[in-house]
């Protein structure tokens, strides 16, 4: 028999273990310029093109001439496919993604479309100073799967989106190397929802979908610090080192569900059939700790001829320190009113934790390659290659982070209409390996958690493909 503190309990875990925020390599955007982008970033810590150097390397605003302006944004079009089955609430009942007799599908195209804008200004104070500002977004994603999501147990919306504020600062120690640094303050909100299986079909087959849908959503400030060192090795090389600090977070806001809680009870009298109803589970005020990661950049430039200049690059992502994502109740209803109402007091989970999801990311590499083409005066052509690996393994892949390494090839050009006003646009494609997903829910011992009727584990199992495509354009002006 299905108890009502049992059936309330498969219910919240089902629907709050929410998993991470991320798609492609983690959620660090790295589109923070047209310009940089159509080399795929390749060498950029190495070299002052334009202001946006204030993001790249602080220590290369020495070579600015003049202050600069640059503005712009990057367009992001990306198609997301899963095929895949799952189970239901009692993990014993297969529904399908297929078009079929269950109301299921495989969720359509849940990544879309974003825009990522950016903006900043570098001004030589005098042949040693020069000063900053950047605005960018450092960190985002937006995902959202169909209704019917076969997955949807495990992930509905999920969206993240930041805005960094960046001062800077560069000195020039001699003619050759220089050093600089800054601030970053960081502003988050996020939210992620999901659908709720709380009738397991297994038991009562007219109870065929979704029952209910959580969300938790928060925001948050943080603050970070960078540091940047340039030089150069001779006439036509230079080398670029920036670093970037972690950031600790902790978005704060509401757990709730979106409707009235229903169970199946087969020696009950009351509803359709058994099916009880449990009444509506309280908001509650819950925090989502997270922790960005560290990176470190290492950039080269060799100009080969008048008109060639040769682009590379590599960075490192601490990626190791998202270990868990945890959902953390805040307050406890349970105390003012001891019913079904405290979602954290009623999930099974203990601890005050409304969600937990193991996460175990792992550190990784990207490398860059690219080229600058100077046709004319006023032209220069762009292409660049990147490979960047994934920090999220095979074991520990989630609906919300279908993510495998990836590729870029990107094509550029910049054009001047002065001394003073140039613009640069870029195009690039993006493609992942198609990748395998067999996610379960887990407990804080990091175990499966199972049905305690059926004994059966809550599945969703199948394929991703990903292919990303990306526009960006800024303005550059100088004073």
């Amino acid at each position: 028999m299905i108890t009502k503190k049992t059936a309330l309990r498969s219910a919240i875990v089902a629907a709050t273990l929410v998993p991470s925020l991320s798609m492609a390599s983690g959620y660090k955007l790295n589109e923070q310029s047209a310009g940089g982008m159509g080399t795929a970033h390749a060498g950029r810590a190495a070299m002052a093109e334009d202001a946006s150097v204030v993001f790249y390397n602080p220590a290369a605003m020495t070579e600015l001439e003049s202050a600069q302006l640059t503005a712009g944004f990057t367009y992001i079009n990306a198609e997301g496919q899963f095929e895949g089955n799952a189970t239901d609430a009692s993990g014993a009942y297969p529904i399908t993604g297929a078009d079929d007799a269950d109301p299921y599908s495989n969720g359509g195209n849940y990544l879309g479309e974003s825009f990522i804008p950016f903006f900043y200004y570098a001004q030589p104070i005098n042949d040693k100073f020069a000063v900053g500002l950047g605005l960018f977004v450092p960190f985002g994603t937006n995902t959202d799967y169909d209704d019917d999501f076969v997955g949807g147990a495990f992930a509905d919306e999920t969206s993240l989106s930041s805005i960094s504020i960046a001062p800077t600062f560069a000195y020039k120690v001699n003619d050759e190397f220089s050093i600089g640094g800054g601030i970053d303050i960081v502003y988050m909100e996020g939210t992620l929802s999901k659908h709720v299986d709380s009738i397991p079909t297994a038991v009562h087959p007219s109870y065929i979908g979704f029952e209910n849908h959580f969300e938790v959503s928060g925001d948050d400030w943080g603050y970070g610090w960078n540091l940047g060192a340039y030089y150069k090795l001779s006439e036509a090389t230079t080398l670029g080192f920036a670093y970037r600090s972690e950031i600790e977070m902790t978005l704060e806001g509401d757990s709730e569900f979106a409707e009235e809680f229903s169970y199946y009870d087969p020696s009950a009298n009351a509803g359709a059939g058994g099916i009880v109803d449990l009444g509506t589970v309280r908001p509650q005020a819950s925090k989502v700790p997270l922790t960005t990661p560290q990176s470190a950049t290492f950039s080269a430039t060799h100009q080969l001829t008048d008109a060639v200049l040769l682009q590379a690059g590599a960075t490192w992502t601490g990626w190791s320190s998202f270990e868990y994502f945890d959902v953390i109740a805040t307050e406890n209803l349970a105390d003012l009113t001891p019913d079904v109402s405290d979602i954290a007091a009623n999930n099974g989970l203990g601890n005050g934790y409304i969600g937990h999801i193991v996460e175990k990311w792992e550190d990784v590499w990207a490398i860059a390659i690219g080229g600058t083409y100077q046709f004319n005066d006023k032209l220069a052509l762009r292409a660049g290659y990147a490979y960047d690996q994934s920090p999220v393994t095979d074991e520990y892949r989630t609906a919300r982070v279908p993510s495998s390494d990836r590729q870029w090839l990107t094509f550029g050009a910049g054009y001047k209409f002065d001394q003073n006003l140039s613009v640069d646009v870029a195009a690039g494609y993006l493609f992942m390996y198609p990748m395998d997903l067999a996610e379960t829910n887990k407990d804080l011992n990091d175990e499966t958690i199972v049905n305690p009727v059926s004994g059966q584990a809550v599945k969703v199992e199948g394929e991703y493909e990903i292919d990303v495509f990306g526009l960006s354009a800024q303005v550059n002006y100088s004073f």
